[in-house]
């Protein structure tokens, strides 16, 4: 079996964040993943607030925002562990950063990092629709991440493709249950993550019978619904195997 993490952020990327790329390729080897799909926040708060305050420049933010999936990449090779690019979007009809709801954050899999620079500020003003319409066009997956954390509201399901019914971190309640309910009871497809921000946090995921190719080729297995989520019960238990 090939265990995937499909939820993670870094310390220069997300302003949650606090672990470097170099100690989670160590963890993440430790606790036998086999890849790992980076899902830094992406959002106009944390992009030119965050990030740009990271890297000293508003000039090059799309660019900045890639550094840490690129070193985790390279980290990663040394124990041979995959690394995907993917995104933990709040575009501006959703954003946490406004007044009204909905708020919420859409897991983008699928996604490159050639199709971020060319489409990032795209995305960010995307209404619900217009981004489904892109994700269907450019072979990408919208997942609703922890919908019923308490901070959330319920997004408009008939524009995404999935939920993540196992969030398994630590200090949030993401009410997994109720999550896996209505994913099960609509149709959608389920996934999970360990949602990593701090070093211990590596618990959760998906296992597949194969690996990715590519993260197109990620969207094509999770479409295809072959694999398993990683769920609490089973978090500490799971052993790499090659």
């Amino acid at each position: 079996m090939y265990k995937l993490e499909m939820h993670l952020h870094t310390i220069h990327n997300s302003h949650c964040g606090q672990v470097e790329p170099v100690d989670i390729a160590r963890e993440y080897a430790d606790a036998g993943y086999n890849g790992i799909v980076v899902t830094n926040h992406f959002n106009r708060t944390d992009l030119f607030g965050y990030v740009a305050q990271q890297y000293g420049s508003r000039l090059n933010v799309m660019r900045d925002y890639m550094r840490d999936y690129y070193e985790l990449k390279d980290e990663c090779a040394k124990y041979g562990i995959d690394v995907f690019f993917g995104l933990e979007a709040a575009p501006d009809f959703c954003t946490y950063y406004k007044y009204s709801p909905p708020y919420g954050e859409i897991l983008v899999y699928g996604i490159t990092p050639e199709e971020l620079l060319e489409y990032g500020y795209d995305i960010l003003n995307f209404n619900k629709t217009e981004l489904y319409d892109w994700a269907e066009k450019h072979g990408c997956l919208l997942v609703v991440a922890h919908p019923y954390r308490k901070i959330c509201t319920e997004l408009d399901y008939r524009y995404v493709h999935g939920i993540e019914i196992s969030n398994l971190h630590p200090h949030q309640d993401s009410k997994n249950h109720k999550a896996e309910k209505v994913c099960d009871m609509l149709g959608l497809i389920p996934t999970g993550g360990s949602d990593y921000h701090f070093e211990g946090g590596a618990r959760g995921g998906i296992l597949l019978k194969r690996a990715p190719e590519s993260e197109k080729d990620l969207v094509s297995i999770l479409k295809g619904r072959d694999y398993e989520v990683i769920k609490e019960k089973w978090a500490r238990r799971l052993t790499r195997q090659t």
